[in-house]
């Protein structure tokens, strides 16, 4: 194995290995898993909210209810090992796609290895598995498919069969007929013979994705979901990219270093070019959860743009240096396989109070789950802090919540009602009366808020380093 053969098996092991290293958040995955069991269960998509008693009954456009069904099978077969193993194979997927995309427009093993390991330390912030990891490896493999237009035209017609699966499993669906569009702005620009098939294929790829069971709802929902302004302004993560966050960090310095790379002496890069970098960093500057999709669009951009630099500033090809085999390389790279195979689930011993193997699932507190599942009865309510509520919804399914992932189905009078009463400003009291949950977890940082409710009768259940489960007073 040489030198650049081991930096090509970087470009894919490492993102492999982060991924089996670094747990599964059950913020969003976890009311995944029960929206796909029901589904499974039913053979229908559910089309309304049963999960909460706060929006119980509100319409819930459930978009990503293809990617719900792979994860709740995947769930059901394998356990939490079998997730793990999907999520490592999705982030290798998609970063192989991306280093196979650098190597067709030009660059050398070691070259897009590094330009791919560059992307995937941008992008490793995004790497949980949810639906927008299936995205990712959708637009990765698009990417790969426009590279290849030119030497192969009828691979095109396999983006709208990927679109129309794409948009009924993440509402980045609509990245497909835009790299289709600014593909084809390159085609006018280097008048390529029969161009403007790009640009029918890119309004059948749109067209194919209103084939779903909510039609042109999926646009709507993808488009809207990202303007909503009371989302925008609430949520962290669709809120403008920005310098004080270490993903607007890394995405506002690979910006600039992608800039200085088309600044270098030699020629300028085409307006195209220049058109695909614009968009794909206006998408992350948009939003922090647009800077997963900067990294594959503008590395692929930016490996065309260098390659044919170099292309086109030769006098005649560099002679090719000599590239050695190491067995130091082979037993490297074994390293790495083993160190992967140690870090899969299925070795490690079972929590007992989360039911799953340990270290594996993060964002859910073991003691109160666990307390919880003793004292919830069918029919019980609970007010729980929101990034725990989709955690719970597949915990505790005999139970309700107040409030999960699903920040676009609770109406805006929930959200200031949910922090009515965690602040304890006027009318509290009858929120809480109205809403009548059983139960209260408050987390470890809610002292106040633990202690206005003891004073009016609510007893301490259990209590732990994550947080307090109060029980109502009895009637």
């Amino acid at each position: 194995m040489s030198l650049a053969r081991l930096w090509a098996f970087l470009a894919i092991g490492l993102p492999v290995l982060a991924a089996l290293i670094a747990n599964l958040s059950a913020v969003d995955l976890a009311y995944h898993l029960r929206a796909g069991g029901i589904v499974l269960d039913t053979g229908r998509i559910p089309t309304t909210d049963t999960f909460t008693f706060t929006a119980a009954g509100e319409p819930w456009l459930n978009q990503q209810w293809g990617a719900q069904v792979i994860l709740a099978t995947v769930y059901r077969v394998a356990g939490w090992t079998g997730l793990a193993l999907l999520r490592a194979v999705l982030v290798g997927l998609t970063f192989g796609l991306l280093f196979e995309a650098c190597r067709r427009r030009g660059f050398d093993l070691r070259r897009a290895a590094w330009l791919t390991i560059a992307a995937f330390v941008v992008t490793a912030v995004a790497l949980a598995l949810r639906p927008q990891l299936f995205g990712m490896a959708l637009l990765a493999l698009t990417l790969l498919i426009v590279v290849e237009r030119r030497a192969h035209p009828r691979l095109l017609w396999a983006v709208p069969v990927i679109v129309f699966a794409w948009a009924s499993i993440h509402g980045s669906f609509i990245l497909g007929p835009v790299v289709l569009g600014l593909a084809w702005l390159e085609d006018v620009h280097d008048r390529v013979p029969g161009r403007h098939r790009l640009l029918g294929v890119a309004v059948v790829a749109a067209a194919a994705a209103l084939v779903n069971p909510f039609g042109i709802g999926v646009w709507a929902y993808a488009v809207g979901l990202s303007t909503n302004s009371f989302v925008t302004s609430r949520i962290s993560e669709w809120q403008p990219t920005t310098l004080r966050t270490i993903p607007g960090i890394l995405f506002f310095g690979s910006v600039a270093v992608a800039v200085l790379l088309l600044v270098r002496r030699g020629r300028p890069p085409t307006w195209p070019a220049l058109a695909w970098l614009a968009v794909f960093a206006a998408i992350g500057t948009y939003a922090i959860r647009g800077v997963a999709w900067w990294p594959l669009g503008s590395a692929v951009a930016i490996a065309g743009v260098l390659a044919a630099r170099e292309t086109s500033t030769e006098a005649a090809p560099a002679p090719r240096r000599a590239e050695r085999s190491s067995r130091l390389n082979v037993v490297f790279v074994g390293l790495i396989v083993l160190v992967c195979v140690a870090l899969v689930p299925v070795w490690r011993p079972i929590d007992s109070r989360l039911g799953v193997p340990v270290g594996t699932v993060g964002d859910a507190p073991g003691g109160i789950t666990h307390a919880l599942g003793k004292a919830v009865r069918p029919g019980d309510r609970i007010l729980n802090p929101q990034p725990w509520g989709s955690w719970f919804e597949l915990a505790l399914p005999q139970a309700t919540v107040a409030l999960d992932s699903r920040i676009e189905v609770f109406p805006a009078a929930v959200w200031d009602d949910y922090d009515a009463v965690h602040r304890g400003t006027d009318g509290w009291q009858a929120i809480l009366a109205r809403w009548a949950p059983t139960f209260v977890v408050a987390t470890d940082d809610e002292d106040a808020f633990v202690a206005r409710l003891t004073l009016t009768g609510w007893t301490v259940l259990y209590a732990d380093d994550d947080g307090t489960i109060l029980r109502r007073p009895a009637s």
